[in-house]
């Protein structure tokens, strides 16, 4: 809690006990020490006709019965002299526990020392407009301003008191809060409302107005207390924030917006639509529920210290949704600062490029299948066409050719399968939009029935189901990978293990595909796990491509490793969140 916005006379207390007094209330009480008021209670200070009120005060707001109450009481000093005063107390977070606030104004006549001090210091230095009106006068005028408030509109004092406040009314003050205020004050209650207001040279600004009423120890209400404080900085900020909501809420990338301290306070549609977490899931906690394997520690150190300083981020990364899935992001960080360059916010955009990242591998792949498989096969059909054309060949050789050309046929017609299989990757369907349950087991039945003489086995068998976003999909990825785990190898008969595994919070499941062949060729895996097609860096197929594409797509991951003896291990790291949260 800081004083800055208070009264400079005040303590604090918690039911009648004294805590703190600040030095301005210890001059007043004529005490020479803090310890000399913290050692009193308020009814040792406040003479015994006036305990019942304020008493009721206390008990009130402690209660939080009302914001704001005030009373006025006559002071006993600690030098034997009385002090009548205004006590306003309210309700605050002082030390990590709730306590009363009291602001003490002393009413004392102009030419008193004490009252002469006590308005140059307490009331008329105070970093706010304090004002006092006078309702048994008609239209409850302003009997006192102070210079917080003379500054805050630019009008001298002279001009200010035997007014009623709506003089700062102008063309743009709504009429609702004008009621409320008028309202409140015909009720005497405390009320605050914020204004259009308008200052001597014409200019307008949004003025935070709070009325107290002050009552006598009988409970008659003798003046009014008012705060204003100019808040017209966070008002713009509050119309510049809607005004960016509402674009927001159109766009088609994802945006976030964070307090200084990483504190998500706004996502958008898209957002929730790219992460799965609905606004009232995401609001409150820190970004790093996005926050994915696939960067360390370091990096997300750097995104810190880099935004912190005031700079822009931008980067391409991993995230993570809800349900575990794994997205390629394009993200930027841009940081938000008030007029004395504090950072205030922070603002998020993200944008998926999951597609665009897959769109180069494939263009990649397939620019080299094109150029270098198919150039090979009609080359080598061409070839064996012109020794069948030009030359007297034995029946064997021209057997051999005959053959050789329905090789090379059959494999073109296996490229032409294998696109078209990628080709239905990237179709939009509503399949790739919604959670399926999949019968694992069933599936591995059909292996077992399709491929009779090979050796396929289960591991972890108990696992019957898995939620997959795309049923479909991973069916055509898992027949690829066990297609190859079988006829790829050079052991009889082909010995195929399926393992299943799902992580203890249900988020992640992995499904292996184990062989005991003679293993994935080196620039087979390095251009798989590199993510990138280049002359010399190429795999020999497409079918590991296919495999890598689907796992994406699917939002996990495919992860090849070493089989023992030999062999290879083919497994797919996929999202599989509970039931309940889809």
């Amino acid at each position: 809690m800081s004083s800055d916005n208070v009264p400079d006379s005040f303590l604090i207390h918690s039911g009648l006990d004294i805590s703190y007094a600040n030095p301005v209330f210890c001059t007043l009480l004529g005490a020479e020490a803090r310890r000399e008021v913290t050692e009193l209670s308020l009814t040792e200070l406040v003479l015994s006709e006036y305990h019942a009120g304020l008493c009721e005060q206390v008990a009130r707001i402690e209660n939080e019965d009302a914001p704001a109450l005030g009373i006025t009481v006559e002071l006993r000093t600690l030098t034997g002299q009385s002090q009548r005063v205004i006590m306003v107390s309210s309700l605050i977070e002082w030390e990590g526990t709730q306590q009363v606030q009291t602001s003490v104004f002393p009413i004392a006549e102009a030419d008193s020392p004490v009252g002469r001090l006590l308005r140059d210091r307490a009331m008329d230095e105070a970093p706010i407009g304090i004002t006092i009106s006078d309702p048994s006068q008609s239209d409850n005028p302003l009997i006192y301003v102070n210079d917080g408030f003379c500054e805050l509109t630019g009008y001298p004092q002279g001009e200010i008191l035997g007014q009623n406040c709506r003089f700062l009314q102008g063309e743009a003050t709504r009429e609702e809060p004008v009621s409320r205020m008028r309202a409140a004050i015909d009720a005497v209650e405390p009320v605050t409302v914020d204004l259009r207001n308008y200052r001597k040279d014409g200019s307008m600004f949004w003025n935070r107005v709070t009325i107290v009423p002050i009552r006598s120890e009988s409970g008659e209400v003798t003046n009014f207390l008012g705060y204003q404080q100019d808040v017209t900085a966070e008002k713009r900020f509050e119309q510049d924030m809607s005004l960016f909501k509402k674009q927001a809420e159109g766009s088609d990338k994802a945006i976030m917006i964070t307090d200084p301290d990483g504190t998500i306070e706004y996502i958008n549609p898209s957002f929730e639509r790219l992460t799965g977490y609905t606004a009232a899931e995401a609001i409150g906690r820190n970004p790093s529920i996005l926050k994915s394997s696939q960067q360390n520690d370091d990096f997300y150190a750097e995104l810190w210290e880099h935004i912190t300083a005031g700079d822009i981020w931008e980067a391409e990364l991993t995230n993570q949704t809800k349900y575990g899935e794994l997205i390629e992001i394009s993200q930027k960080i841009i940081p938000v600062t008030d007029e004395q360059g504090d950072i205030t916010h922070f603002v998020g955009i993200e944008q998926d490029i999951t597609e665009k990242t897959l769109t180069t591998q494939t263009l990649d792949v397939l620019n080299r299948v094109l150029r270098h498989n198919l150039r090979n096969s009609l080359n080598a059909i061409d070839g064996h066409a012109e020794l069948l054309e030009h030359t007297d060949l034995d029946p064997e050789a021209r057997r051999a050719s005959i053959k050789a050309i329905r090789d090379q046929t059959t494999s073109l017609e296996k490229i032409a399968e294998k696109t078209a299989d990628i080709r239905k990757i990237w179709e939009p369907t509503e399949d790739h939009q919604t959670w399926d349950r999949l019968d694992i087991e069933a599936l591995i039945e059909t292996y077992q029935r399709q491929y009779p003489d090979a050796n396929i086995i289960t591991v972890n068998n108990k696992i019957k189901e898995i939620n997959v976003r795309n049923a479909n999909l991973f069916k055509q990825a898992m027949d690829e990978a066990v297609d190859n785990a079988i006829k790829h190898t050079d052991q009889s008969p082909p010995e195929v293990t399926i393992t299943i595994h799902r992580d203890s919070d249900a988020r992640l499941v992995r499904i292996s595909v184990a062989d005991n062949g003679s293993g994935i060729p080196e620039i087979e895996q390095h251009a798989i796990e590199s993510g990138k097609e280049t002359p010399l860096n190429h795999g020999l197929g497409v079918g590991f491509w296919l495999m890598e594409w689907a796992a994406t797509v699917l939002g996990g991951e495919l992860v090849i490793t070493d089989n023992e003896p030999r062999g290879s291990v083919v497994t797919f790291q996929l999202p599989n969140p509970d039931r309940s949260a889809l």
